[in-house]
């Protein structure tokens, strides 16, 4: 893996933009997966997939990405006003990414219930809210390397005094 992102030309910044990305995506199937297991009022985990189940995974897998997309400005900011932020983003992604995989699953009533089975989801099982945090803790030290690294380059020069 290391080796196929060393020939994408990738650097720290972007690889752990990815990773967040990716970490954000698989989190947002398991989310999906739990969603859909507790609206079939089954208790089990090992029961047979319909296809509307895989369906639900998948756009749990895009959704969740897509709402940190649309919050991405709140993640990555330096000192404690940047993790501020970060707990302004965090709702931000879990309703963005609610209304998208919600959209995907089922179109017009997954928009409107999407996020709603996101904030029963998180009350009814705490951990997994503690989780979703974690996650998008790492998130934004992910992205804090990505600003990091943009802002070393492109970052005004400063003046030192001495005539150019």
């Amino acid at each position: 893996m290391s080796r196929t992102l060393t020939r994408l030309n990738m650097t720290d910044g972007e690889r752990s933009v990815l990773l967040a990305y990716g970490a954000v995506a698989m989190f947002g199937a398991g989310l999906s997966f739990v969603i859909i297991n507790g609206l079939g009022g089954g208790e089990t985990v090992l029961r047979m997939f319909s296809a509307y189940d895989l369906w639900s995974m998948v756009a749990g897998t895009v959704g969740a990405p897509m709402g940190l997309y649309i919050s991405r400005r709140w993640f990555g900011g330096p000192g404690i006003v940047g993790w501020v932020r970060m707990l302004i983003g965090v709702p931000c992604v879990a309703f963005f990414g609610g209304i998208a995989g919600g959209t995907l699953a089922l179109p017009f009533y997954g928009t409107m219930f999407g996020p709603f089975s996101v904030a029963m989801i998180f009350w009814a099982m705490p951990l997994v809210a503690f989780f979703f945090l974690l996650i998008l803790v790492a998130t934004h030290m992910l992205f804090a390397v990505h600003h990091r690294e943009r802002d070393t380059l492109f970052r005004m020069p400063q003046d030192d005094g001495i005539p150019a």
